[in-house]
């Protein structure tokens, strides 16, 4: 008895057009991001968490304020920001266009300005690695090193009330610097994926002779999809931890200011890092 090798089903260019990720797994990442973050509200109000550690911080430190986010810094983040949503909301309007009554339009008008938030978003990303690689001075804070590993474990034993001891923070929460890379990977495939499934560069690919045909872009349509289901809840929780988490305040104040004051500044942090 011989068994057939297992293969990829092939998807005629008709087919294609109907396949995509079911718009329930969007709809259950949305949920559980609100879930998340109405957990984690209610358990902050119940018991507030905070750092054993005791960095050093000035003394008199009201009126000081350090530079946390150089002037390109912040204009990246919010290009980024910008892109990221006019993405975000121009692919809903492709995919389900009926489901958001405020906005209406052609989906060929709403990839008009899906292009526009891609060009937007690369200006914005070759500007910042430009920027981080040749005129950044120092180490970049965001690296994940074993430190920011162990901290992150220890905040969440914390969390789970496996632990009273609450570690303190570089100039990032180990958080933000997970956050940060798993939304930098999301876009990277969201990129690649994205340009696979459209045709004016996908034509530029030598698929054929790579032997993919349309059941590679199919692929690339169901994974277009579903990075752009996970980064929707990632935002979400992005946004409730800049605006609603009060002691989260003066940072994101010193995203529009690139300062924030030492004396506004969270004791969780350590301000000589």
């Amino acid at each position: 008895m011989t068994e057939e090798p297992f293969s990829l089903p092939t998807f005629t260019m008709a087919e294609y057009d109907f396949y995509r990720v079911d718009e329930r797994i969007f709809w259950a990442l949305i949920f559980a991001a609100l879930i998340f973050c109405a957990v984690h509200a209610a358990r902050r109000a119940f018991r507030q968490p905070r750092s054993i550690e005791t960095p050093e911080t000035p003394t008199n430190a009201k009126g000081e304020e350090l530079q946390r986010h150089t002037l390109s810094q912040r204009v990246f983040h919010w290009t980024n920001a910008g892109a990221v949503i006019l993405l975000t909301l121009s692919g809903w309007m492709i995919y389900q266009p009926k489901k958001i009554l405020l906005f209406s339009g052609t989906t060929p008008l709403w990839f008009i300005f899906h292009r526009w938030g891609v060009a937007l978003f690369l200006v914005g990303f070759i500007f910042h690695l430009i920027y981080e690689s040749f005129i950044a001075q120092g180490s970049n804070p965001l690296t994940v090193s074993r430190g920011e590993m162990k901290r992150f474990l220890d905040i969440l034993k914390n969390f789970f009330g496996l632990s009273k001891f609450y570690p303190y923070s570089t100039k990032y929460h180990p958080g933000q610097i997970f956050f940060h890379w798993a939304v930098a990977g999301n876009l990277f495939f969201l990129t690649i994926t994205g340009f696979v499934i459209w045709k004016p560069f996908r034509d530029l690919l030598p698929l054929f002779l790579l032997g993919l045909g349309w059941d590679f872009i199919f692929y690339c349509r169901l994974l277009h999809g579903f990075f752009s289901a996970t980064l929707i809840p990632s935002l979400i929780g992005h946004i409730y931890f800049a605006l609603l988490i009060k002691k989260n305040w003066a940072e994101t104040k010193s995203m529009i200011t690139g300062r924030v004051s030492l004396h506004d500044y969270p004791r969780s942090h350590s301000s000589n890092r």
